[in-house]
């Protein structure tokens, strides 16, 4: 089976010019089958949290570095000393092993982070996969920093979100798997009451003991979170936004090594791959220099909306 992609866009912006819908790239976008735990972490935030976090944040430069910085990541829960990660087995949402770094949600150098107050979103998850996100986001903002700018839109995208082990993304209930931490605790989603609840390491997944909860309450959650609404592309990828989205909108998304274009030629080839989709397509790409290192993007068109079971199987792997 052809793998086909998800993409998962946070602020999709699109302008008309004489009559057409003009391309507009994410300012960046996660391969969440590369990096499961994070994607699952922001897909809580963003749904199931209390409160909840939007996927278009604000990047403030006075956040980036020094006091504002090491606030913000103690107050979401990752202190840089201490690390409850690595240092914390008896706190709640200890994973251990190789989950020993801390990914926070909204990010640490945003406005939304510095106005939480306190309710960040974290989450323990692997090194490899915190380094590749680091690495993408300082990509992302670099150049405003060389441009000198304050303040900068963050619209964020997420590739592959029903990628296995990715929760949450794809509207499952919001029932917290006993890592997702938000002030302090893990806690479900639901603002009359917060039960703790605690997962544990078996086999080759985890498994969560939770207190019982009537029916009607489950429900009710359910009821409160807000939705996904999922669009199939021109590339045979599936975008899923809780924004409302134009059919016939063109936007674009960032290539990683999961698309496939060795003939270098400037188009994305017919044989898909995670990012593409597998249709005989031939689409716009370009390449922007970040660093010294070459960031390629490549433009899609949303044909139509589908249901949320279409989306899931559209990138269902063998």
């Amino acid at each position: 089976m052809l793998l086909q992609s998800v993409l998962l866009v946070g602020g999709i912006v699109g302008g008309i010019v004489g009559g057409i819908v003009a391309a507009s790239p994410p300012d960046i976008t996660f391969p969440c089958h590369r990096m499961a735990e994070i994607c699952t972490n922001m897909c809580w935030a963003m749904r199931c949290a209390q409160p909840r976090f939007p996927q278009t944040l604000t990047w403030d430069s006075h956040s980036v570095k020094g006091a504002v910085m090491h606030a913000n990541l103690e107050a979401s829960g990752c202190k840089i000393a201490d690390n409850r990660c690595r240092e914390r087995p008896g706190q709640q949402g200890y994973m251990g092993g190789i989950f020993y770094m801390c990914d926070e949600y909204p990010f640490y150098f945003t406005l939304e982070s510095s106005q939480a107050n306190g309710h960040g979103v974290s989450r323990c998850v692997r090194r490899t996969t915190n380094q590749l996100q680091s690495k993408q986001l300082r990509a992302m903002y670099a150049p405003w920093q060389e441009k000198g700018l304050e303040r900068h839109t963050v619209r964020v995208g997420l590739r592959n979100p029903g990628f296995k082990g990715v929760n949450y993304c794809l509207n499952q209930p919001c029932v917290n798997d006993g890592f997702e931490i938000q002030d302090g605790m893990v806690k479900t989603e639901t603002e009359t009451e917060s039960r703790v609840v605690s997962g544990r390491r078996r086999g080759g997944g985890w498994w969560t003991r939770r207190r019982g909860r009537r029916d009607e309450e489950a429900e009710a959650e359910a009821e409160e979170a807000p939705m996904f609404r999922f669009f199939r592309t021109g590339s045979g990828a599936v975008v899923a936004s809780m924004e409302a989205l134009t059919e016939g909108m063109n936007f674009t998304r960032a290539l990683d090594e999961d698309d496939e274009d060795d003939d270098d030629d400037g188009d994305v080839d017919d044989g898909g791959g995670r990012g593409g989709g597998g249709r005989s397509t031939m689409m716009d790409q370009w390449v922007v220099q970040v660093h010294g290192e070459r960031v390629r993007y490549v433009s899609d068109v949303l044909l139509d909306e589908v249901s949320a079971q279409v989306a899931a199987e559209s990138f269902a792997m063998d």
